[in-house]
């Protein structure tokens, strides 16, 4: 039996995909929305790390922590884990005010220094 061949039924297939049509369209745009953005992980970086990490690629003799682009290069070390140490307090670290974006964007721009 096809569904076209009994009358009502395609109209029962169109509400049933209806739906599920718009929670995806929904769902990518979200998922758009909350993309990371290096650019400001950048600038988070140059705010809140720069005082002891190298924001760049070379380090500089100022520099009292690992350089974020050796942070990126461990092989062990993820995005998602960089921005939950992020969010959590630390004893030799200072704690900004970092919202999950903020540090979303900030674990981005660590990462993308990896080669």
């Amino acid at each position: 039996m096809r569904w076209r061949s009994i009358p009502g039924r395609t109209l029962m297939r169109h509400a049933l995909l209806r739906p599920l049509v718009i929670a995806s369209i929904l769902v990518g745009a979200t998922t758009a929305a909350l993309a990371d953005d290096v650019e400001h992980g950048r600038q988070l970086a140059e705010r809140w790390c720069a005082e002891c990490h190298a924001t760049g690629a070379a380090p500089t003799r100022f520099n009292r922590a690992p350089p974020l682009a050796a942070i990126a290069a461990r092989q062990d070390i993820s995005a998602e884990m960089i921005a939950s140490f992020l969010l959590l307090p630390h004893a030799t670290m200072a704690s900004p005010p970092l919202s999950r974006q903020d540090a979303g964007d900030l674990a981005a721009f660590i990462m993308n220094m990896r080669k």
